[in-house]
């Protein structure tokens, strides 16, 4: 159900509200970011801790990068796996979807 608003008037239909502006859409590194902040939020909240701000994880440069691996059979520890995960494009690391990566190989509970 949909709740449109058109001329002040608001009615409620099946189909999505049509729009009168036409839509911008959102460009690869507005995507990569906004999965990017969601991963996070969800890795924080599966742990109970915080997410590392930008300024932690620019701490440690060159320790990890992303490079195009994107599987835990191809990660070498837990760290590695959750920094992939994390900062990286489409890792397939989190079958479960709970924000820990690789649980069978590397992060077991």
């Amino acid at each position: 159900m949909h709740k449109c608003v058109v001329d002040g008037t608001v009615t409620y239909q099946q189909a999505p509200c049509g729009s009168t502006q036409p839509r911008k859409e959102p460009t690869l590194e507005e995507l990569n970011a906004a999965e990017k902040k969601k991963r996070a939020a969800a890795a924080s909240a599966a742990t109970g801790t915080r997410t590392p701000s930008a300024a932690a994880t620019a701490a440690t440069p060159g320790r990890f990068s992303c490079d195009g691996r994107q599987y835990c059979s191809q990660m070498r520890s837990c760290d590695e796996a959750k920094y992939f995960l994390a900062n990286c494009p489409d890792p397939k690391m989190d079958g479960d979807r709970d924000g820990i990566p690789c649980e069978e190989q590397w992060c077991s509970r």
